[in-house]
Order: structure tokens, then sequence, then C-alpha cells
């Protein structure tokens, strides 16, 4: 088979963005599924991480081809399907007094200090939405854009905070609580630019995507 053949039948590179939090077991399974699925594809991957904000900016700036993040804002002209759901959490260190409970209606948690994401995450909108829906205002005391270093700010006592459910909190010291009101789920999107050439390897892969290859 000659070099354009497989071209135009999927093989070649995809350049993936990604949440960080996505980069644990989603992504890769995802990819590992894609791979095992086109034995003897030439298909070759490269993963970049950030926060919401910077994927999107990669994006627009072809420096990779699809972005796995939050939903985009409808100015930047993106397409975004949703590819998968994480359960939204409450997060609090094992001394609080939030520790003794398994749930937690999100109106509780106003007296408390929060460590809260920054305006460049994409889950400071999340947040906020959930906040809005009960009518109250978060006692903000720290701020950052990265999961991560939340949960390790809760971990040692910075405050509590609202944060979507990672496998890593199994290994901090901090009680996960579910949030019983109000109720959400975050979805997040596998986000794609077409208003500029995507190969046909990039739009393969999309579509195994958006056909439930996640699933």
């Amino acid at each position: 088979m000659g070099a354009l053949q497989r071209v135009a039948r999927g093989e070649g590179l995809i350049r993936l963005g990604l949440l960080r939090t996505l980069g644990v077991d989603f992504v890769p399974g995802l990819v590992a599924r894609y791979l095992r699925e086109n034995p003897g594809w030439n298909l070759r991957f490269t993963f970049h991480t950030g926060v919401t904000q910077q994927l999107l900016e990669g994006l627009l700036e072809k420096q990779f081809d699809l972005a796995f993040c939050s939903q985009p804002p409808a100015a930047l002209q993106l397409t975004a399907v949703p590819a998968g759901r994480q359960d939204v959490v409450l997060i609090v260190p094992r001394s609080h007094p939030l520790a003794e409970f398994h749930t937690v209606d999100l109106a509780d948690t106003l007296s408390y200090p929060q460590v809260y994401f920054s305006k460049s995450s994409g889950m400071r909108d999340v947040v906020d939405g959930l906040f809005a829906q009960i009518g109250g205002t978060p006692k903000i005391a720290y701020e950052t854009e990265e999961d991560q270093v939340i949960a390790g700010l809760v971990a040692h006592g910075f405050g509590i905070s609202v944060v979507p459910y990672m496998e890593m909190l199994l290994r901090l010291d901090v009680k996960i609580l579910q949030i019983s009101r109000p109720v959400l789920e975050r979805n997040f999107y596998l986000v794609s630019n077409d208003k500029i050439y995507l190969p046909p390897a990039v739009r393969q892969f999309r579509q195994y995507v958006l056909n439930g290859g996640y699933l």
C-alpha cells in the first residue's frame, strides 16, 4: 500500500490536547483501544496537557488537532461534543468538621474557607454555577487553576474545595463527600476546529470517539 493510500485510510499523526485529570486513565485507555482495533496501521499520537484555556489556545494556534477539555465559549466558534462525564465532589481535610459526613448540601459549605478554581480554569464556571443554584457565595481563600494543586492544598488544611472526582484523591489525606444538593455531573468535551483542514487520521479518530469509542 502506498503512502497516500495509508494517509487516506486514516494513518498518520494525531496531536491531542487534554486536561491532566484525563491523562491518568481516560485518554490513555481510549487511545490504547483505538490502536488495538486498528492493528497494522501506522498511527502516532502526541499528548499535550494543560487547563482548558491553554488547550483551546493551542487548538486555535494549530499546536494540536483535538482537545479533551471543558466546553469552550461559543465566541470561539469551535465544535465541541460531549466525550464523557466526571462526578463533582467536595473534598475536605480529614480533621475538618464536615469530614464526619458522607454527603453534604453545598449550602453547608458556605461558612468555611475554600480553595477555588481560578478564572483561567474551565471548572470555574461549573463551580460558580453550583453556588449560584443555591444562591450562595463561597468564601474564597485561595485560587489556582490545577485540580491536583487544589487537592494538595486541601490535604494540607488550606480549605475545602469542590472538584471533579479523580482517583488521585484516594491517595491523599482528604475526605471525599458526595454533594447532595445541587446535583451535577461535569461533562468534558472533544473539541475541534472545523474551520481548518483535519487530516484523515484525525477525522477517523474523532469519529471513533463520537461513535462511542470512549465507552
